[in-house]
């Protein structure tokens, strides 16, 4: 166990301190409308870029794009950005930066949008320095239209004491809405201008239209996957002499198959991507044992159990299509009808715990691992109070939902 921790503890410090040269799977397409699927530095944009690092694989030298060069980009599914060159006014969204004027300063600027909900109807957000704009795109629309937002303020001619300014908002965004993307009931009078509220407004405009919502930004806590996993485990079985005898009674190794399902939740951070997998497979097997201090000795362990295994996963993309994961946890053994003419049934234990490390390649929907797994005592006999069944393990697992 103190090994197995160490482990997983050295590889999160390798994990977070390689973090400044982890990519995650994108493309960009650039002027001459030319798509490459690459990698690309994985960053928590807070205001929308301007330019991004990639790479072809992950032993490739990096390379800088700028806005100049690409026209669309996307970084797993957290962001995706479209260059455009539009009309907008930065003027803060509170009183301490803003004007008097009720009316934006528009100006012009080449900018990657970021999009938020892509339908026949989509939501665009650009962010610079705390300041959101939020944009709409539908079928009678050639580019982005600014939703209309200021927050201006007048002077405040009652004189009276502590105060010198009225703060006031220009909520024009709220009328386009009620014009031009509006769908029976929906209300926004107290629709606020902000990306949950904008982001809630527009899928229930699109499924009210009967309009396929193709892409929605979600929040980057939780990802869950469903799929079903199949391995096969090459176990080992010894336990001491029945005879009292100095050696152990060696089992012939067996190859075992393994099947069952699993749920992976992915948590990724800003840099490193980390999930966690709950597994619940079942495993049967039958192996023949002797023990060389008794003549014609013949033992059979015949074994049948529920595994449990969870612990984390961290993930490090190699390309655009290959990601390499490293793993270790906890398994659980349930025992659901292990039988034995070594030990009596009661002399078996009902559960048993080891612990395992490992890793393997991804694909898509698909993942080759290997772990190799802490020995367990699965005797409580007196008479044979010692035994050790090792296990190692070559599995697939693939993402149903």
């Amino acid at each position: 166990m103190k090994s197995l921790f160490c482990f997983i503890v050295g590889i999160f410090f390798i994990a977070t301190g390689s973090a400044q040269s982890l990519y995650e799977a994108g493309y960009f397409i650039d002027n001459n409308g030319k798509r490459t699927e690459c990698l690309i530095k994985k960053l928590t944009w807070k205001s929308n870029p301007t330019e991004f690092e990639w790479k072809k694989t992950i032993s490739s030298s990096s390379k800088t794009e700028t806005i100049e060069n690409i026209k669309e980009f996307a970084v797993g599914e957290d962001y995706r950005f479209k260059r455009y060159i539009l009309q907008f006014d930065l003027n803060g969204d509170t009183v301490g930066k803003s004007t008097k004027s009720k009316d934006p300063n528009l100006k012009y600027k080449k900018i990657f949008l970021r999009t938020i909900l892509k339908s026949k109807t989509t939501l665009y957000q650009y962010s610079e320095n705390g300041v959101h704009r939020f944009f709409y795109t539908d079928p009678n629309t050639v580019y982005p239209e600014l939703l209309l937002y200021k927050v201006f303020y007048t002077p405040d001619e009652s004189k009276k004491p502590g105060k010198k300014i009225i703060p006031q908002e220009n909520n024009t965004y709220q009328q386009q809405l009620q014009e031009k993307v509006h769908c029976k009931n929906q209300d926004v009078s107290k629709l606020t201008y902000t990306q949950r509220d904008l982001k809630r407004y527009f899928k229930k405009y699109n499924e009210c239209k009967g309009n396929k919502i193709e892409y929605i930004i979600r929040k980057k806590i939780n990802q869950t996957r469903i799929g079903i996993i199949a391995a096969v485990d090459l176990s080992s079985f010894t336990h001491n002499s029945i005879a009292g005898s100095a050696g152990n009674v060696s089992y012939e190794d067996v190859f075992v198959p393994r099947y069952g399902i699993f749920v992976e939740t992915f948590i990724p951070f800003s840099k490193v991507d980390l999930s966690f997998f709950l597994e619940s497979t079942y495993k049967a097997f039958t192996m023949d044992g002797r023990d060389l201090a008794i003549a014609n000795s013949e033992f059979e362990l015949d074994y049948k159990s529920i595994n449990v295994a969870i612990g984390p996963r961290f993930h490090i993309y190699l390309s655009s299509k290959f990601e390499l994961f490293l793993e270790g946890g906890l398994t659980v053994d349930f025992n659901i009808g292990t039988e034995s003419n070594v030990f009596a049934e009661n002399e078996i234990e009902n559960t048993t715990t080891d612990y395992f490390y490992g890793g393997g390649l991804g694909s898509g929907r698909f993942k080759v691992g290997f772990r190799q797994y802490t020995s367990k005592n699965i005797s409580k006999s007196t008479l044979l109070p010692d035994s050790e069944l090792t296990t190692s393990s070559l599995y697939l697992s693939v993402n149903i939902f």
